[in-house]
């Protein structure tokens, strides 16, 4: 049941992939990028349950500390760019 979980996430992931590539406006693609990364650490959780490996929620937990970095970075690059272009 976990791994058809797993294999859900990663179709929506390639789901968000596309928004990323073709998106409309650079919001969008940020959050898409932001939705893939979130998407990312759940199945690293997941999969640490399927092997019941800690390793994979190590991973999980550093991915989300940078990914928390990430976000900032873009909110601070948005803050200073003209979005009205």
């Amino acid at each position: 049941m976990i791994m058809i979980v797993v294999l859900l996430l990663v179709v929506f992931c390639g789901g968000c992939f596309v928004r990323v590539a073709v998106g409309p406006t650079l919001l969008d693609r940020v959050a898409a990028a932001d939705a893939i990364s979130i998407m990312l650490t759940i199945i690293f959780v997941l999969l640490g349950l399927v092997f019941e490996r800690t390793l994979f929620l190590d991973v999980a937990i550093v991915y989300s500390l940078l990914l928390f970095a990430d976000i900032l970075i873009f909110a601070k690059y948005l803050e200073r760019k003209d979005l009205t272009k």
